[in-house]
Protein backbone atom coordinates (compact mmCIF):
# COMPACT_ATOMS: atom_id res chain seq x y z
CA UNK A 1 0.00 0.00 0.00
CA UNK A 2 1.33 3.41 -0.97
CA UNK A 3 0.19 6.25 1.26
CA UNK A 4 0.97 9.88 0.43
CA UNK A 5 0.91 12.38 3.30
CA UNK A 6 0.56 16.07 2.45
CA UNK A 7 2.81 18.15 4.72
CA UNK A 8 3.81 21.80 4.79
CA UNK A 9 5.78 24.38 6.72
CA UNK A 10 4.03 27.23 8.51
CA UNK A 11 5.00 30.14 10.70
CA UNK A 12 4.61 29.56 14.43
CA UNK A 13 1.80 32.00 15.36
CA UNK A 14 3.57 32.86 18.63
CA UNK A 15 6.49 34.27 16.63
CA UNK A 16 4.44 36.45 14.25
CA UNK A 17 4.18 40.16 14.95
CA UNK A 18 1.91 42.77 13.39
CA UNK A 19 3.36 46.03 12.13
CA UNK A 20 0.65 48.66 12.42
CA UNK A 21 2.81 51.32 10.80
CA UNK A 22 3.22 49.21 7.63
CA UNK A 23 -0.13 47.44 8.04
CA UNK A 24 1.41 44.04 7.42
CA UNK A 25 2.78 41.05 9.26
CA UNK A 26 6.30 41.41 10.58
CA UNK A 27 8.01 38.08 9.86
CA UNK A 28 11.61 39.10 10.45
CA UNK A 29 11.83 37.01 13.62
CA UNK A 30 9.16 34.46 12.73
CA UNK A 31 9.97 30.81 13.36
CA UNK A 32 9.16 28.14 10.78
CA UNK A 33 7.71 24.81 11.97
CA UNK A 34 6.08 21.80 10.40
CA UNK A 35 2.30 22.09 10.47
CA UNK A 36 1.32 20.13 13.61
CA UNK A 37 -1.90 18.76 12.12
CA UNK A 38 0.06 17.12 9.31
CA UNK A 39 2.02 15.10 11.86
CA UNK A 40 -1.21 13.42 12.94
CA UNK A 41 -1.77 12.38 9.32
CA UNK A 42 1.80 11.10 9.16
CA UNK A 43 1.32 9.08 12.35
CA UNK A 44 -1.79 7.42 10.91
CA UNK A 45 0.13 6.55 7.75
CA UNK A 46 3.03 5.06 9.71
CA UNK A 47 0.71 2.95 11.88
CA UNK A 48 -1.04 1.67 8.77
CA UNK A 49 2.28 0.81 7.12
CA UNK A 50 3.42 -1.02 10.25
CA UNK A 51 0.22 -3.06 10.13
CA UNK A 52 -0.08 -3.94 6.43
CA UNK A 53 3.26 -2.92 4.90
CA UNK A 54 3.83 -0.61 1.98
CA UNK A 55 5.37 2.83 1.53
CA UNK A 56 4.77 6.27 3.06
CA UNK A 57 5.62 9.28 0.88
CA UNK A 58 5.68 12.84 2.30
CA UNK A 59 4.57 15.41 -0.28
CA UNK A 60 4.86 19.20 -0.04
CA UNK A 61 4.37 22.18 -2.31
CA UNK A 62 7.21 24.68 -2.59
CA UNK A 63 6.29 28.07 -1.24
CA UNK A 64 7.22 27.61 2.40
CA UNK A 65 9.33 30.34 4.04
CA UNK A 66 13.03 30.01 3.30
CA UNK A 67 14.63 32.27 5.94
CA UNK A 68 17.79 32.52 3.85
CA UNK A 69 18.22 28.75 3.56
CA UNK A 70 19.76 27.19 0.50
CA UNK A 71 17.39 24.20 0.60
CA UNK A 72 14.33 24.07 -1.61
CA UNK A 73 11.38 25.68 0.13
CA UNK A 74 9.42 23.06 2.04
CA UNK A 75 12.21 20.50 1.97
CA UNK A 76 12.61 20.71 5.74
CA UNK A 77 9.02 19.52 6.12
CA UNK A 78 9.56 16.33 4.14
CA UNK A 79 12.99 15.75 5.74
CA UNK A 80 11.36 15.95 9.17
CA UNK A 81 8.67 13.52 7.99
CA UNK A 82 11.42 11.13 6.89
CA UNK A 83 13.12 11.50 10.28
CA UNK A 84 9.84 10.56 11.92
CA UNK A 85 9.39 7.52 9.73
CA UNK A 86 8.34 8.30 6.14
CA UNK A 87 10.16 6.32 3.45
CA UNK A 88 10.81 9.22 1.08
CA UNK A 89 9.64 12.69 0.14
CA UNK A 90 8.63 14.77 -2.88
CA UNK A 91 8.86 18.57 -3.17
CA UNK A 92 6.81 20.25 -5.89
CA UNK A 93 8.46 23.43 -7.08
CA UNK A 94 8.08 25.90 -9.91
CA UNK A 95 5.90 28.92 -10.62
CA UNK A 96 2.27 29.54 -11.40
CA UNK A 97 0.19 32.42 -12.68
CA UNK A 98 -0.86 34.83 -9.99
CA UNK A 99 1.97 33.82 -7.68
CA UNK A 100 1.94 36.68 -5.19
CA UNK A 101 3.33 37.74 -1.87
CA UNK A 102 1.24 39.34 0.80
CA UNK A 103 2.75 40.30 4.13
CA UNK A 104 5.76 38.14 3.29
CA UNK A 105 3.71 34.97 2.74
CA UNK A 106 3.33 33.17 -0.55
CA UNK A 107 -0.33 32.48 -1.11
CA UNK A 108 -1.00 30.11 -4.02
CA UNK A 109 -4.73 29.89 -4.58
CA UNK A 110 -6.43 26.80 -3.21
CA UNK A 111 -7.53 25.63 -6.65
CA UNK A 112 -3.90 25.64 -7.82
CA UNK A 113 -2.74 23.70 -4.75
CA UNK A 114 -5.44 21.10 -5.35
CA UNK A 115 -4.65 20.61 -9.03
CA UNK A 116 -0.90 20.44 -8.51
CA UNK A 117 -1.17 17.86 -5.72
CA UNK A 118 -3.70 15.82 -7.71
CA UNK A 119 -1.32 15.79 -10.70
CA UNK A 120 1.57 14.76 -8.44
CA UNK A 121 -0.49 11.86 -7.08
CA UNK A 122 -1.05 10.79 -10.68
CA UNK A 123 2.70 10.78 -11.24
CA UNK A 124 3.19 8.77 -8.04
CA UNK A 125 0.59 6.21 -9.13
CA UNK A 126 -0.44 3.77 -7.95
CA UNK A 127 -1.47 5.64 -4.77
CA UNK A 128 -3.89 3.90 -2.43
CA UNK A 129 -4.40 6.62 0.16
CA UNK A 130 -3.81 10.38 0.45
CA UNK A 131 -3.79 11.83 3.97
CA UNK A 132 -3.91 15.43 5.17
CA UNK A 133 -4.05 17.17 8.52
CA UNK A 134 -7.28 18.65 9.80
CA UNK A 135 -6.29 22.32 9.48
CA UNK A 136 -3.39 24.71 8.99
CA UNK A 137 -1.82 26.14 12.13
CA UNK A 138 -1.77 29.75 10.89
CA UNK A 139 -4.77 30.11 8.58
CA UNK A 140 -7.01 27.41 10.06
CA UNK A 141 -8.00 26.16 6.61
CA UNK A 142 -8.87 22.49 6.33
CA UNK A 143 -10.49 22.14 2.94
CA UNK A 144 -7.66 20.35 1.09
CA UNK A 145 -8.97 16.82 1.69
CA UNK A 146 -12.49 17.34 0.23
CA UNK A 147 -11.16 19.46 -2.64
CA UNK A 148 -8.52 16.86 -3.45
CA UNK A 149 -11.05 14.03 -3.30
CA UNK A 150 -13.37 15.93 -5.65
CA UNK A 151 -10.53 16.55 -8.12
CA UNK A 152 -9.52 12.89 -8.09
CA UNK A 153 -13.01 11.41 -7.92
CA UNK A 154 -12.07 9.48 -4.77
CA UNK A 155 -14.13 8.97 -1.62
CA UNK A 156 -13.19 11.12 1.38
CA UNK A 157 -13.34 10.74 5.16
CA UNK A 158 -13.07 13.74 7.49
CA UNK A 159 -12.38 14.00 11.23
CA UNK A 160 -10.66 10.62 11.17
CA UNK A 161 -9.30 9.27 14.46
CA UNK A 162 -7.51 6.22 13.07
CA UNK A 163 -7.36 3.86 10.12
CA UNK A 164 -7.82 0.12 10.50
CA UNK A 165 -7.13 -2.63 7.98
CA UNK A 166 -9.86 -5.25 7.61
CA UNK A 167 -9.28 -7.87 4.96
CA UNK A 168 -8.91 -6.18 1.59
CA UNK A 169 -10.23 -2.79 2.71
CA UNK A 170 -9.82 -0.02 5.22
CA UNK A 171 -12.08 1.27 7.94
CA UNK A 172 -11.84 4.87 9.11
CA UNK A 173 -12.75 5.55 12.73
CA UNK A 174 -14.47 8.94 12.54
CA UNK A 175 -15.67 11.46 15.10
CA UNK A 176 -14.82 12.25 18.71
CA UNK A 177 -13.48 9.41 20.85
CA UNK A 178 -15.71 7.94 23.55
CA UNK A 179 -18.80 9.67 22.22
CA UNK A 180 -22.03 8.64 20.53
CA UNK A 181 -20.85 10.44 17.38
CA UNK A 182 -17.88 8.08 16.90
CA UNK A 183 -18.45 5.51 14.15
CA UNK A 184 -16.59 3.27 11.70
CA UNK A 185 -16.68 4.14 8.02
CA UNK A 186 -15.57 1.62 5.34
CA UNK A 187 -13.22 3.20 2.79
CA UNK A 188 -13.03 2.07 -0.80
CA UNK A 189 -9.49 2.60 -2.04
CA UNK A 190 -8.08 4.79 -3.43
CA UNK A 191 -9.35 7.38 -0.98
CA UNK A 192 -8.54 10.66 0.78
CA UNK A 193 -8.72 11.13 4.54
CA UNK A 194 -8.19 14.08 6.89
CA UNK A 195 -6.96 13.28 10.39
CA UNK A 196 -8.82 15.10 13.15
CA UNK A 197 -7.65 16.73 16.34
CA UNK A 198 -8.33 13.61 18.42
CA UNK A 199 -6.21 11.26 16.31
CA UNK A 200 -3.32 9.28 17.80
CA UNK A 201 -0.53 11.47 19.11
CA UNK A 202 2.40 11.75 16.66
CA UNK A 203 5.66 10.07 17.50
CA UNK A 204 8.99 11.89 17.84
CA UNK A 205 11.82 11.47 15.31
CA UNK A 206 14.18 8.64 16.21
CA UNK A 207 17.73 9.93 16.85
CA UNK A 208 19.22 7.52 14.34
CA UNK A 209 16.85 8.75 11.61
CA UNK A 210 17.41 12.48 12.14
CA UNK A 211 20.89 12.53 10.57
CA UNK A 212 19.98 9.95 7.93
CA UNK A 213 16.96 12.02 6.85
CA UNK A 214 19.33 14.41 5.08
CA UNK A 215 20.93 11.68 3.01
CA UNK A 216 20.95 11.74 -0.78
CA UNK A 217 18.23 10.07 -2.78
CA UNK A 218 15.44 10.40 -0.21
CA UNK A 219 13.77 13.54 -1.59
CA UNK A 220 12.75 14.13 -5.20
CA UNK A 221 12.21 17.69 -6.46
CA UNK A 222 9.64 17.88 -9.23
CA UNK A 223 8.92 20.93 -11.34
CA UNK A 224 5.18 21.45 -11.69
CA UNK A 225 5.79 22.25 -15.37
CA UNK A 226 6.45 18.52 -15.84
CA UNK A 227 3.10 17.46 -14.35
CA UNK A 228 1.17 18.04 -17.57
CA UNK A 229 -1.01 20.87 -16.29
CA UNK A 230 -2.34 23.42 -18.76
CA UNK A 231 -1.73 27.12 -18.18
CA UNK A 232 -5.39 27.79 -17.41
CA UNK A 233 -5.26 25.16 -14.66
CA UNK A 234 -2.60 27.24 -12.90
CA UNK A 235 -4.70 30.39 -12.91
CA UNK A 236 -5.93 31.37 -9.43
CA UNK A 237 -9.66 31.59 -8.85
CA UNK A 238 -9.27 34.12 -6.03
CA UNK A 239 -7.18 37.19 -5.26
CA UNK A 240 -5.59 37.77 -1.84
CA UNK A 241 -6.98 40.73 0.05
CA UNK A 242 -5.02 43.18 2.15
CA UNK A 243 -4.40 42.87 5.87
CA UNK A 244 -7.32 44.39 7.80
CA UNK A 245 -6.37 45.61 11.27
CA UNK A 246 -8.89 46.22 14.00
CA UNK A 247 -8.75 49.25 16.28
CA UNK A 248 -5.70 49.39 18.52
CA UNK A 249 -6.45 48.15 22.00
CA UNK A 250 -6.65 50.94 24.57
CA UNK A 251 -4.34 50.71 27.54
CA UNK A 252 -5.87 49.94 30.91
CA UNK A 253 -5.99 52.32 33.87
CA UNK A 254 -4.86 51.45 37.38
CA UNK A 255 -6.96 52.75 40.27
CA UNK A 256 -5.17 52.90 43.59
CA UNK A 257 -6.03 53.89 47.14
CA UNK A 258 -8.09 52.27 49.86
CA UNK A 259 -10.91 49.90 48.77
CA UNK A 260 -13.63 52.45 49.45
CA UNK A 261 -11.79 55.18 47.55
CA UNK A 262 -10.94 52.84 44.68
CA UNK A 263 -14.59 51.75 44.40
CA UNK A 264 -15.74 55.39 44.36
CA UNK A 265 -13.18 56.31 41.68
CA UNK A 266 -14.16 53.26 39.61
CA UNK A 267 -17.82 54.17 39.71
CA UNK A 268 -17.00 57.74 38.74
CA UNK A 269 -14.90 56.53 35.82
CA UNK A 270 -17.60 54.19 34.56
CA UNK A 271 -20.24 56.93 34.82
CA UNK A 272 -18.03 59.41 32.97
CA UNK A 273 -17.73 56.96 30.12
CA UNK A 274 -21.46 56.25 30.25
CA UNK A 275 -20.89 52.57 30.84
CA UNK A 276 -23.31 52.48 33.77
Amino acid sequence: MRTVVCVKQVYDPKSIRVSRSREELDLREAVVVANPADKYALEAALRLRDAVGGEVVALTLDGAPRQGQDAVGGEDAVREAIAIGADRGVVLTGSWQGDARQSGLRLPASNIVTRVIAAALGKLAPVDLALTGEAGLVDGTGSLAPRLAAALGWPVALDVLSLESHGDGLVAVVGQPDSADCYRMPLTLPAVAALGRWAERPRYPHPSRIANAWGDGLVDVWDIADLGLAAEELTPDAEPAGLILGPERARGQTIGGAPAEAARDLLGLLRSRRLI
